[in-house]
C-alpha cells in the first residue's frame, strides 16, 4: 500500500525544499513499473488531505484478470453521485485555475514588454480596482480602447477553452501567498542574490512568477535587482506589479508615483497616486499631488471630483484642512461657472466645522447663495455667523416666500461688504420697510470707493422693481470719477426709462453709446426713444454705422430698416440699408450666365456649383471683394424677421414700380442658404421671381420659371393662366416643342389643347387649330372654345384661296352666336364688341357699325366699377373711327373720337 506527505515539499539529500510532482519507479523488473503522476503543487494544494483514501495494490498475474479486479477499493461510505460532481467540480475548478494562470502570465508578460501601460494592466488584473470611477476613467480614457480589445481577446480565448462564467468573473479569489516549496525557493533566490549571483536569482523569481504570477515577493526582489543592474525602467515595472500585488501600502505607492512622476510619465503617477489613496484617503498630500497632475494633463473635472472626494472623508478634526479645501474647490468650480457644486462645498465646509468658518468664508457662501437665488439660506448664514437678529412673521401659501422680515438688528461693527449683503437679501425678502435703515451705512460711505457696492445694492433693487429707489444709489455713481463708466450709465438710464423720465432716459443712452459705442442694446433703445419723442433724423443717425471702418452690425441694421420703413420719404434708404443686410447671405449676380444657373437648377448645392464654376470659367474671384464685415451676435435678426422684410422690400419695389430692382432682389434670394432651409420659403421665392420676370418684361427666365411652376402643379388653372401670360410676351417658340411633348403624355387636358391650338393658329396651320379646338368644344362646351372655333373658321374664310367662303362664314358666325349664348348678360359688351370685329374683318361694314354701336351703349354696375379693366368703350369707339374716316365721314369719326378717346 502507498503512503503520502501532506501537501508540501519533499526534502532532498541537502535539505532543501524542491517543487513536489516527482517520477517514482518500484523496485521491480522494468514492465511492471508504476509511474506516479506528475501534480503542480499549487493543484495539490487545491486537495486537502481528507481526499486522499486507502487503496489496495492490484495483483498483476499472468492468469485472466477480472474487470472488477480495476476498480479501487473505497471507503464504503462514500457516495457515487458525490463523487462524480466532485471530480466535475475538481476539473473545472483546476481547468479555470489554469485559465486564469495563462492570462496572469500573458498580462505580465505584455507589461513587462511595453504592450501595456500600468494603468492598463491593473484594470485587466483586478477587473478595474481604483479607488472611484472617476479616477479609473481620467486615467485611463485613453487607453480603454486597448484594454477592451485584450479583455475580449482574452474573452473569446476562454469562452473556446470552456472556461466558466464564475470564473472570468473573478468569482474564486486569486492566490497570493507563495506555496511552501516556492517560499523555499523564494529564500534560495534572496540567498543567491546576498551572493551575487544575481542571474541566478532573476531565473528563480521569473520560475516562481510562472507558476505563481499573483505573488509579490519575486517582483518585489526582481525589482531590487534590475536597480541594481542599472536597468530603473524595469526596476520600476517590476515594482509597480509587486505594489499592485500588494496594494495596501499607502507609502509605497507615493514612492512609485515620485519615481514615475521623475521618468516624466505622468498618467502612470497619476494612477500610483490613486492607488495610494484607495490604501489611506485621508492623506491630503496626495489628493492634492494627484489633483496638479490632472489638471496638468488636462483632466480638470476628474481632478474636481478627486477635490470633492478628499472633502468628504475628511473627519471634522481636521476642520483647518476641510475650509481650506473647500475654498479653494469653490473658487475652482467658480472659475467653471459651475455655481450649484461652489455652493455644494462651501456647504460642508459650513456643516462640518461652522466654529472655523471665517467672515471671508461667510461673504463667499453669501456671494453663491444669492447667485443661486437662495435668500432664506442666505439670511440664515447671517443670523448663524454674523450676530443678525431677525423678527419674522410666517406667511400662508407663499411658497417662494414662506416669511416676511418684520425687523433686523444689525451689529454695529458687521464689515461694510456682509452688510451689502444682508441688504441685498433683505430686498429680495421684500422688507421694503426696512430700506432706509439699510441703505443708511452705505450712503456713508464714498462712492468713489465703494461704488461696486452701491450698484450691486442698485442692481438687487432694479430687480424687483424699485427703480426710483435704485437712482438714489445710481445718481451719485454716475457723477463720480470712478465708477462714471458705460455699465453705471446704462443701469442709470434704464431706470430713467422705467420712471418715465425719457428726456433724460436719452441722455443717459447717448452717454453709455458715446462710452462704448460697440452697445448694440444700448443704440437700439435710444433709437427707439428718439423716434417715440419724434427726433426721428436723431434715431436714424445712431444706428449708422461706417461700412469702411467698422464691423457691421445685423442688428442695427436691422432696426434702421424697421425705422426707415413706411416712410415715403426714406423710401430709397430703406431699400439701399435692407439691401445692405442681406447682402450677408444673397447672392450678388454679376451676370446673365449666373443668372440662368439660378433659375434653372432646384437644389442649392447645384446653384453653388454652378456659379462656381461660372467664376472660374471667366477667371473672377470666387467671393466678393468688396463685401463690408459683418459681426454676429445675440440682437442679429432671425430668418423670420430677415424674410419679412425682404418680402416688405419686394412690395415696396412694386408699389414704387421698380420692377427691375424687384427682379434682382427675388433672384439674389434664390441663392440664399439662410431662406433656402425652408421648403415652403424656397417655393414662394421661385414663384416671387416669376412675378418679378413678368412685371419686368423678362420673358426669357420668367419662362423657365412658370415651365417649371407649372410641371408642379398641372391642376391649378392660375398656374395656366401665368404661364400663358408669359408665352404671350416670349419672343421666342421655345414653348412649341415642350407643349408638344406635354401633350403627347396627357392627350386629354383641356388647357394644354387650347395652347397648343392657339400655336397652330398663329402659325397659320388653321385645320390643325380647328380639329383641336372642335376637340375642346366637344369634351367641354364653353364660351371661349366656341370664339377659338369662330376665330379659325373667319381666318380661313379670309384666305385668298379658300374654298366655300360662304360656308365657312356661316359656320363661323354659328359658332358666335353659340359665343353669345355661353356668354350670357355679363359679357354683352364684350360678346357685341368682338362680333363686331369679326364683321369689321370681313368687311360687313353695316353689320359690324351696329354691334359696336350696342357695345357703346351697353352699360352695368360690374363695368362701373371696374372700367379700367372691363370696359371696352375706347377700343369700340376706335374701330367705329376706322370705319368712319374709310367712309369718308370725318365729322362723324372725330365725334367718336371726341366722345369716347380723351388721353
Amino acid at each position: 500500500m502507498t503512503s503520502y506527505k501532506e501537501p508540501g515539499g519533499l526534502q532532498n539529500s541537502e535539505g532543501r525544499s524542491v517543487p513536489l510532482g516527482i517520477e517514482r519507479e518500484a523496485k521491480t523488473d522494468p514492465g511492471s513499473a508504476v509511474i506516479m503522476e506528475e501534480m503542480n503543487e499549487e493543484d495539490l494544494e487545491m486537495i486537502g488531505s481528507g481526499d486522499f483514501v486507502e487503496a489496495h495494490t492490484v495483483n498483476m498475474d499472468d492468469g485472466e484478470i477480472k474487470d472488477d479486479d480495476y476498480k479501487l477499493i473505497i471507503d464504503e461510505d462514500f457516495d457515487s453521485d458525490s463523487d462524480i460532481e466532485e471530480q466535475q467540480n475538481f476539473s473545472e475548478c483546476l481547468e479555470d485555475e489554469i485559465v486564469t494562470k495563462e492570462q496572469e502570465q500573458e498580462l505580465t508578460n505584455r507589461f513587462l514588454n511595453g504592450e501595456l501601460t500600468f494603468s492598463e494592466y491593473a484594470a485587466l488584473m483586478e477587473g478595474n480596482e481604483v479607488d472611484d470611477g472617476a479616477d479609473a476613467h481620467c486615467v485611463a480614457s485613453n487607453t480603454t480602447s486597448v484594454a477592451d480589445d485584450f479583455e475580449k481577446e482574452f474573452k473569446e480565448s476562454s469562452r473556446l477553452k470552456g472556461r466558466r462564467q464564475s470564473a472570468r468573473d473573478g468569482v474564486r479569489k486569486r492566490r497570493r501567498i507563495l506555496p511552501p516549496a516556492l517560499q523555499g525557493l523564494m529564500g534560495e533566490a534572496n540567498l543567491r542574490y546576498a551572493r551575487g549571483e544575481r542571474d541566478t536569482a532573476v531565473k528563480m523569481c521569473l520560475e516562481i512568477i510562472r507558476q505563481v504570477p499573483t505573488a509579490p515577493e519575486p517582483f518585489q526582489t526582481l525589482a531590487v535587482l534590475y536597480e541594481e543592474m542599472g536597468a530603473p525602467d524595469k526596476s520600476l515595472q517590476f515594482a509597480l506589479i509587486a505594489a499592485h500585488l500588494s496594494p495596501h501600502d499607502a507609502e509605497q505607492w507615493i514612492r512609485l508615483a515620485v519615481m514615475s512622476e521623475e521618468q516624466g510619465d505622468v498618467k502612470q503617477a497619476i494612477t500610483c497616486y490613486s492607488k495610494a489613496i484607495a490604501a489611506d484617503a485621508t492623506n491630503v498630500e496626495v489628493h492634492m499631488k494627484r489633483g496638479m497632475l490632472l489638471e496638468q494633463i488636462g483632466e480638470r473635472k476628474a481632478a474636481l471630483r478627486g477635490y470633492q472626494k478628499l472633502l468628504s472623508v475628511l473627519p471634522p478634526e481636521q476642520g483647518s484642512v476641510i475650509v481650506q479645501v473647500a475654498k479653494m474647490l469653490a473658487c475652482k468650480f467658480y472659475e467653471d461657472q459651475d455655481l450649484p457644486k461652489a455652493k455644494e462645498t462651501m456647504e460642508v465646509a459650513f456643516k462640518k466645522v461652522p466654529h472655523l468658518v471665517t467672515s471671508e468664508d461667510v461673504n463667499l457662501m453669501l456671494e453663491l447663495l444669492l447667485n443661486e437665488k437662495e435668500y432664506t439660506r442666505s439670511l440664515e448664514i447671517l443670523v448663524q455667523h454674523c450676530g443678525i437678529e431677525v423678527e419674522a412673521e410666517s406667511l400662508d401659501g407663499s411658497a417662494d416666500q414662506p416669511f416676511m422680515v418684520l425687523h433686523c438688528a444689525v451689529p454695529e461693527s458687521l464689515a461694510i461688504d456682509l452688510h451689502v449683503k444682508l441688504t441685498i437679501v433683505l430686498i429680495h425678502l421684500k422688507a421694503f420697510h426696512m430700506l432706509n435703515m439699510l441703505l443708511e451705512p452705505l450712503e456713508e460711505k464714498d462712492p468713489e470707493e465703494a461704488g461696486d457696492l452701491y450698484l450691486d445694492v442698485a442692481e438687487a433693487l432694479m430687480s424687483e422693481g424699485r427703480h426710483k429707489d435704485a437712482l438714489r444709489l445710481l445718481d451719485p455713481l454716475v457723477e463720480s470719477d470712478n465708477y462714471s463708466l458705460a455699465a453705471v450709465w446704462l443701469r442709470h438710464a434704464e431706470c430713467l426709462k422705467a420712471c418715465g423720465h425719457l428726456d433724460r432716459a436719452a441722455t443717459s443712452y447717448g452717454t453709455v453709446v458715446n462710452l462704448a459705442p460697440q452697445h448694440l442694446e444700448a443704440r437700439i433703445t435710444l433709437s427707439g426713444l428718439l423716434n417715440d419723442l419724434g427726433r426721428g433724423e436723431e434715431a436714424l443717425a445712431v444706428l449708422t454705422q461706417d461700412a469702411e471702418s467698422e464691423v457691421l452690425e445685423p442688428g442695427l441694421l436691422y432696426e434702421k430698416c424697421m425705422l426707415l420703413k413706411g416712410v415715403e420719404e426714406w423710401t430709397e434708404e430703406f431699400l439701399a440699408v435692407g439691401q445692405l443686410l442681406l447682402s450677408r447671405h444673397f447672392v450678388r449676380i454679376r451676370n446673365r450666365d449666373e443668372l440662368y444657373a439660378l433659375t434653372r437648377l432646384r437644389r442649392l448645392e447645384k446653384k453653388k456649383e454652378a456659379l462656381k464654376e461660372i467664376r472660374s470659367s471667366r477667371g473672377e474671384p470666387q467671393f466678393d471683394t468688396d463685401v463690408p464685415d459683418f459681426g454676429v451676435g445675440k440682437n442679429s435678426p432671425t430668418v423670420e424677421e430677415e424674410w419679412a422684410l425682404f418680402r416688405e422690400m419686394c412690395e415696396t419695389c412694386y408699389r414704387t414700380e421698380r420692377f427691375g430692382l424687384l427682379q434682382r432682389l427675388a433672384f439674389s434670394a434664390m441663392g440664399s442658404k439662410l431662406f433656402y432651409s425652408n421648403h415652403k420659403r424656397a417655393l414662394e421665392m421661385e414663384f416671387l421671381c416669376l412675378l418679378a420676370c413678368f412685371y419686368n418684361g423678362d420673358a426669357y427666365y420668367g419662362y423657365n420659371l412658370a415651365r417649371d411652376q407649372l410641371l408642379r402643379e398641372m391642376k391649378l388653372p392660375r398656374i395656366w393662366n401665368l404661364f400663358n401670360l408669359v408665352l404671350q410676351r416670349a419672343d421666342d417658340v421655345r414653348h412649341n416643342r415642350f407643349l408638344m411633348r406635354l401633350l403627347a403624355r396627357h392627350p386629354n387636358h383641356p388647357a394644354l389643347t387650347l395652347l397648343h391650338a392657339n400655336n397652330c393658329l398663329v402659325a397659320g396651320t388653321y385645320k390643325y387649330a380647328l380639329s383641336e379646338y372642335a376637340a375642346t368644344f366637344r369634351l367641354n362646351p364653353s364660351a371661349l372654345s366656341a370664339f377659338l372655333l369662330g376665330v379659325t373658321l373667319f381666318q380661313m374664310a379670309c384666305q385668298k384661296f379658300s374654298a366655300k367662303k360662304h360656308s365657312l362664314v356661316t359656320q363661323g358666325l354659328a359658332f358666335m352666336w353659340k359665343y353669345q349664348q355661353y356668354r350670357g348678360e355679363e359679357g354683352y359688351q364684350e360678346v357685341h364688341y368682338n362680333i363686331g370685329r369679326a364683321f369689321h374683318q370681313l368687311g360687313l361694314l353695316p353689320a359690324a357699325i351696329y354691334h359696336y354701336k350696342e357695345a357703346l351703349n351697353f352699360t352695368s354696375p360690374l363695368l362701373e366699377k371696374y372700367p379700367h379693366l372691363l370696359d371696352l368703350k375706347q377700343e369700340t369707339a376706335f374701330n367705329l373711327y376706322l370705319i368712319y374716316m374709310s367712309t369718308g365721314a370725318y365729322d362723324i369719326a372725330h365725334s367718336y373720337v371726341d366722345k369716347y378717346i380723351v388721353i
